[in-house]
């Protein structure tokens, strides 16, 4: 597959502007958020628990009953549950150009693949002209279809 950039506006051979594009740069753009949300959710969330479990624990006046040692010990234990709750923070990948497409054609459950046909390239010579010719007839008919790409909610299953 071609990795052209997506965000700018390309000419076909025609000379016209393929508005396909700039639909699809903007369903791209959130279909990459909504992935990212995904991933970034349940990291934040368990330091969310972590902070509130604190929190809990100190209105309760949990640290006033302890002894001095007692706390230290309870404050060195929330540090490491804090510290273990932000090592997925770290972990979180942000999406790539390919998972926003993925998301894309499966999310908008039309055939053939058009935010991939969109952004793809041909794969034999453009010597070749009605390889091209079809090629072109294909993309086109995927550029109509990029109105209706949906990038979805993100579902980062986590109640």
């Amino acid at each position: 597959m071609a990795d052209r950039p997506i965000d700018r506006a390309v000419t076909d051979k025609f000379g016209s502007e393929r508005s396909g594009d700039a639909a699809l740069a903007r369903a791209l753009s959130r279909a990459r958020w909504s992935i990212l949300w995904e991933r970034l959710w349940p990291a934040l969330a368990t330091v969310a628990t972590v902070i509130g479990l604190f929190l809990a624990v100190s209105w309760l006046g949990t640290w006033l009953m302890l002894p001095p040692v007692g706390r230290a010990i309870g404050l060195g234990v929330f540090f490491l549950l804090t510290a273990a709750a932000f090592a997925p923070l770290l972990m979180v990948r942000l999406p790539k150009h390919i998972d926003g497409l993925r998301r894309l054609d499966r999310n908008s459950r039309l055939p053939h693949r058009p935010a991939t046909t969109i952004a793809d390239g041909l794969a034999v010579d453009t010597n070749d002209s009605f390889a091209v010719t079809l090629w072109h007839a294909h993309v086109e008919r995927a550029l109509r279809a990029a109105k209706t790409l949906r990038a979805g909610l993100p579902a980062p299953k986590l109640a």
